[in-house]
This record gives structure tokens, sequence and C-alpha cells, in this order.
């Protein structure tokens, strides 16, 4: 190759990535599989406010919940490599799917370009405000007494695997009954549909903190600032029982290195707003992971899920 054709390669290399970036410009679509008042929705709405003025874009909030998270990985999936559509998502869609379900429409792997994580979060067991029970433990004995009409719900894959465990490891039974999103699932609780279940503790405060729940428990391996009479798992009777999500965003494999490192760089930015941190922090651990870190933390996370969810007898679908 002569070097007038390596410099002409490189400025075609060079302006095909200044236009992609250049067409990031505008309105981002971020695509959520939960629905509005999940966690992950509290969580997405003051991030991507944040984002979007780093990158002086308007970010719109697309909800897609129902089918364990398959309808919005699935969408940004085969959406258009350009930069205007992104994931905003949990474990679910990315490390427990693919231990629930022999087949994907999506690849985890392959048809997602990691950009960040942004935070971890505990879960929280919650009853319905009328159950005969304060503690873990006399959730548990009723349970046992009611297995006949025990019944526990999750909007989410965390809370589904997390659920099977706690009953798998106290030698209960108790129906299972998936939603679309966990705030369906709360409201169900409320009505007495549902007796317990886990909820991730951004969707979880709200219900607490105006007594609309009980709060038996968290889930993280110690007791949290905002709730600091509610006692973990372990001191609750059961070591070890620590589960925790995450959220972070993904980009459509082909999507250009330099748009994605563009976002990636306005998360970093907009993580260090002193606002956006005291927002985040009433509800979750702050934990920025970049690409490469984030896409290692999310391959061991989808192992240890693995674990739980062969111990609890969750085959492959």
């Amino acid at each position: 190759m002569s070097m007038f054709s390596r410099w002409l390669v490189a400025c075609t290399l060079a302006w095909a990535a200044t236009s992609a970036i250049a067409q990031d410009s505008g309105t981002l679509r971020v695509v959520l599989p939960f629905g509005p008042g999940s966690g992950t929705d509290n969580v997405a709405r003051p991030l991507f406010e944040e984002v979007g003025r780093e990158l002086n874009q308007t970010a719109v909030i697309d909800n897609r919940p129902g089918a364990n998270g398959f309808l919005a990985a699935e969408f940004v999936a085969r959406a258009p490599a350009d930069g205007k559509t992104l994931l905003f998502t949990s474990n679910t869609t990315h490390a427990i799917n693919p231990v629930l379900f022999k087949k994907l429409p999506y690849d985890p792997v392959k048809d997602f370009k990691p950009i960040a994580m942004v935070l971890t979060a505990p879960y929280v067991l919650i009853v319905r405000k009328d159950m005969p029970v304060r503690t873990v433990n006399d959730l548990a004995a009723w349970i046992k007494a009611n297995s006949d009409k025990a019944a526990y719900g999750w909007g989410a894959s965390v809370s589904q695997i997390a659920g099977a465990v706690f009953l798998k490891r106290l030698n209960l039974t108790s129906v299972g009954v998936p939603y679309k999103s966990s705030p369906l699932a709360v409201t169900d609780l409320m009505g007495g549909q549902l007796s317990f279940m886990f909820l991730d503790y951004a969707a979880a405060l709200p219900f607490v903190q105006g007594d609309r729940v009980k709060a038996l428990a968290v889930t993280s391996p110690k007791r949290i600032d905002i709730l600091p009479d509610l006692p973990t798992m372990a001191e609750s009777g059961m070591p070890n029982f620590e589960v925790r999500s995450w959220n972070g965003m993904y980009a459509p494999a082909g999507t250009p290195d330099a748009v994605v490192q563009r976002y990636s760089n306005a998360v970093k930015r907009a993580m260090n707003s002193p606002a956006l941190l005291k927002k985040l922090e009433q509800c979750c651990v702050p934990t920025l992971l970049m690409a490469d870190e984030f896409a290692e933390f999310v391959r061991k996370d989808r192992a240890l899920w693995a674990e739980r969810a062969a111990f609890a007898g969750l085959n492959p679908e």
C-alpha cells in the first residue's frame, strides 16, 4: 500500500469516528428492562439527567419491562450501532438470564459493548403490612405453618433466585409468582396476594419509609444508614446470605469505540457530581467500573448466580 493510500485510509477512519460522534448529538434513548418505579428506573432518571448535561444531549428513558428483561435487551441488541440507543440494566439480563434459560434472544457478551457500571445495591426482605411477623424467624415459622397459602413474587431474576435460595436453606415451600416489574409485585404484596418478596433497596425504600410494607432484613453485609434498625440477614440467623444487584450500561455491538469512550467519559464525569452522588447514596453504593473492569465483574457475577441457582434447584428452562 502506498503512503498516499495509507494516509487516505487513516483519514477515512478518523472521519468515520468523528461522524459517528457528531451523529451522537440530539436525543439519546436509554432502554430499561424494568418499569417506572423500579430500582433501575429510580437510578436511571437522575443519572442520565446528569449524563445528558455532560453530553449536551436529551436522554429519554424507554421502559420495556417483561419477559425477564428479554424485550429490552433484544431491542438494544438489534438497534443500529449509531450511539443513539443504550441499555441501562442490571444482573437480570447479563448475569442471571444466561443461568436460567437455555436459549436467549440475545447474546449478553457478543451483542453488546460494555460502557460502565455505576452502582451496586442490596435487597430487602419485605412482607405485607398485616403479616403477623416481625423477624425472619417469624416469617419462616409462618410459611411452615401456612405453606398452602404462602406466596412470593418477583419482577427481576435477582429477586427470584433470592427467594428460592431463602426457601431452600430453610427447607420451606411457597408458590412463586413472576411479574413484569417489581412495582407490580409490590402492589400485589400490599393487596394480600403475596406473602413476602426480596426487593431491591432503591425500589423498597419509599414503601418501607411510607409504612406501606414491613421490612424484616437487608441482604447487605452490614446495616444501612438510612434504616439503622433494620438487621442484616446474617444478624437474623442466615449467615452468608448476601445479595446485591448492580446497574450498568451497554451499547449495541458494532458501536464505534470512539462513541463508547465518549459515553464512558461522560459517565465518569457525571459520577463526580456531588448532587448525583447524594441521590444515589440514598439507595445504593456508587461503584464506578469502566468497560473492561465492568465486563470482568459481570463474568464473575454470572458464575456466582449459577452457583446459587444450582443450589436452589433452578434448572435452565
